[in-house]
């Protein structure tokens, strides 16, 4: 709980205070092409080289260990239609702090339902640094229909939405908070 204070408070900050400079901290330096999971399983590693996978029924999306014994995390729908989601999901490196992280995008028909960002965190946990709720606390609006697309621009993981009609609606850097430790958000 004391983690989601510390972003929400973050989060906040960012918002009142924000320009359009993009923050310094968190340099993504590769990216690897997304991978749509669909209902199939999908193996990757993370950064200290120890397998994982990505598995789907259509519904769910688990991120677990690579003999099946353990469920890290699960991903669902924010929209609460839990059927003919697609997931995708591509690895990004990052610089200051030297990280691998997980983006994971579901869509249904389109629209965007659900973002994440996971990795392994201090101690080996798995955990979510940014998720759909994260927009919502700089505005981003979850009762209107989303196209989210995520760009790396000078080396900054950029998130922008757009409108039904094609028009930006919402645009936010994901950054990394040294003195916190955490991932922040920053909308421009």
């Amino acid at each position: 709980m004391n983690r989601l204070v510390k972003v929400l408070v973050g989060a906040l900050f960012a918002a009142v205070v924000g320009s359009s400079s993009l923050a310094n901290a968190m340099n993504v330096t590769g990216a690897s092409q997304a991978m749509t999971i669909g209902d199939k399983t999908v193996t990757a590693s993370d950064e200290n080289g120890a397998k994982i996978k990505f598995v789907s029924d259509g519904k769910i999306l688990r991120l677990m260990s690579a003999d099946g014994t353990k469920d890290y995390l699960s991903f669902c729908s924010f929209d609460g239609i839990y059927s003919r989601v697609d997931y995708s999901v591509r690895a990004l490196e990052t610089a200051d702090p030297a990280m691998r992280i997980f983006e994971i995008a579901a869509t249904r028909d389109g629209k965007s339902c659900g973002y994440w960002l996971v990795g392994n965190h201090i101690g080996g946990a798995w955990t979510t640094y940014v998720s759909w709720n994260s927009f919502a606390n700089l505005g981003f609006r979850t009762d209107r229909w989303h196209d989210l697309k995520a760009t790396i621009e000078n080396q900054q993981l950029v998130i922008t939405s757009y409108s039904a009609r094609g028009n930006m609606d919402w645009r936010a850097q994901v950054f990394w908070n040294e003195n916190d430790g955490w991932f922040g958000l920053k909308r421009f």
